[in-house]
């Protein structure tokens, strides 16, 4: 009886021992389940980081090219991306290094680049829209903007040709619109100039290549130049179309004006040619 007696005696304090720090098994049990999240939400955090940090996981695969664009591809956005040597990753593509890399595309007026989950890169761009050639090898946009474009995409771009120093492109816009705009004005169904070139040089002086149309239909290879030289070019040019309609009528009809030189006070000369049969 008596050994009976010191064995409970013994539980009983090992069970007071225990409910020093836990009340119940219950709390024990809460206890190693709230330590158990614990390590497993180190784990997943360190393997969310590892996996992100690997450069084999979350590749960008997709490229989308959206915006207003006729001269841009999407084989120009990988090249400039391939050429920064940024990770090929969701973490690792820096968008704004990538921006700066497709502004660098002269035609390109302005660009934004995001990301989308989980692999797609989108590329917004706008480009300059062209108006003109600009001394052959350029472009101006109606703002007088140059820029460039590469050669074989715009092979068949038709557009009126404009040559003047470098420095007064804006300049020599200006006054091309004005230009074309009286040959808008006085324009009618019988007879209609058309401004294929114009050049101008530092002195203002400003010298136009122009075409001959007649109920929409225009002579090809014929033009006619005009020299306006460097004052009253806006009234010389408003003269020379109120006029022309007299002065064809005067030339006979297997010839032709190549050349008509308005730079006189009080009248136009003009030269001939034979035209070939």
């Amino acid at each position: 009886m008596k050994r009976v007696r010191q064995a409970a005696h013994r539980r009983e304090d090992r069970n007071g021992r225990r409910l020093l720090i836990f009340h119940n098994t219950e709390q024990l049990i809460g206890f190693l389940f709230f330590i158990m999240i614990i390590f497993i939400s180190i784990w997943v955090v360190q393997s969310f980081k590892n996996w992100m940090d690997d450069p084999e996981q979350m590749v960008l695969s997709q490229l989308t090219l959206s915006g207003e664009h006729t001269y841009t591809t999407e084989d120009d956005l990988r090249q400039a991306i391939l050429g920064l040597g940024l990770p090929n990753t969701y973490i690792g593509q820096d968008v704004n290094d990538i921006q700066q890399e497709v502004m660098r595309f002269p035609w390109v007026k302005q660009t934004s680049v995001r990301k989308q989950w989980p692999d797609r890169l989108i590329t917004y761009v706008e480009e300059y829209k062209p108006v003109l050639y600009w001394n052959d090898l350029f472009l101006l946009d109606k703002n007088g903007n140059v820029f460039s474009v590469p050669l074989d995409r715009i092979t068949e771009l038709q557009l009126p040709r404009l040559y003047g120093p470098e420095s007064k492109a804006k300049t020599a816009l200006e006054i091309y619109y004005k230009l074309e705009s009286i040959s808008k004005e006085l324009a009618n169904n019988k007879l209609a100039l058309h401004i294929k070139a114009a050049i101008t040089d530092e002195r203002n002086a400003w010298q136009l290549m122009v075409k001959q149309c007649a109920s929409g239909f225009c002579i090809e290879n014929k033009e006619i130049k005009l020299l306006l030289g460097s004052e009253n070019i806006e009234h010389r040019y408003q003269q020379f179309i109120k006029l022309f309609p007299e002065i064809q009528s005067s030339v006979p009809e297997n010839e032709r004006i190549t050349v008509a030189d308005l730079r006189y006070e009080n009248g136009i000369s003009v030269q001939r040619e034979q035209m070939v049969q």
